[in-house]
């Protein structure tokens, strides 16, 4: 169970960001916060910040952190000041934020495949 305090900790995602997706595109993802239950991104093809694709949404309900991408869903198993880790509920992997400081973040997901534990990392840098 989360307190809304808790929650309240993932303030470290709000912002515009900057990355690289596995086949090596950019992308720009922006973080906020429109109401104090809810986080929401945005994912864009440019730098303008224009033209928005798709998206994701974390909340918090009675006690729950439940992130949503599409018809993906996961829940928070830990929640830090410098981070947080997700559980598939509906997905196929698991994933993890990380602070590294104010200007980089990384997006860690972790599943198995072929017998093997496959992890994929992103860094996004503040823009």
């Amino acid at each position: 169970m989360f307190s809304p305090e808790d929650f309240a900790r993932l303030q470290f995602l709000v912002g515009r960001w900057k990355g690289h997706s596995a086949d090596g595109k950019e992308f720009y993802e922006e973080y906020g916060r429109p109401a104090p239950d809810v986080f929401q991104s945005h994912r864009y093809a440019s730098a303008a910040f224009d033209g928005r694709s798709e998206g994701s949404t974390i909340s918090f309900k009675d006690g729950e952190v439940i992130s949503q991408w599409g018809e993906f869903t996961w829940k928070a198993a830990s929640i830090g000041n410098d981070g947080a880790v997700f559980e598939p509920v509906s997905a196929p992997a698991r994933f993890e934020w990380r602070r590294i400081d104010d200007a980089t973040l990384e997006a860690c997901q972790r599943w198995t495949a072929e017998g093997k534990e496959q992890q994929h990392t992103v860094r996004l840098t503040r823009v």
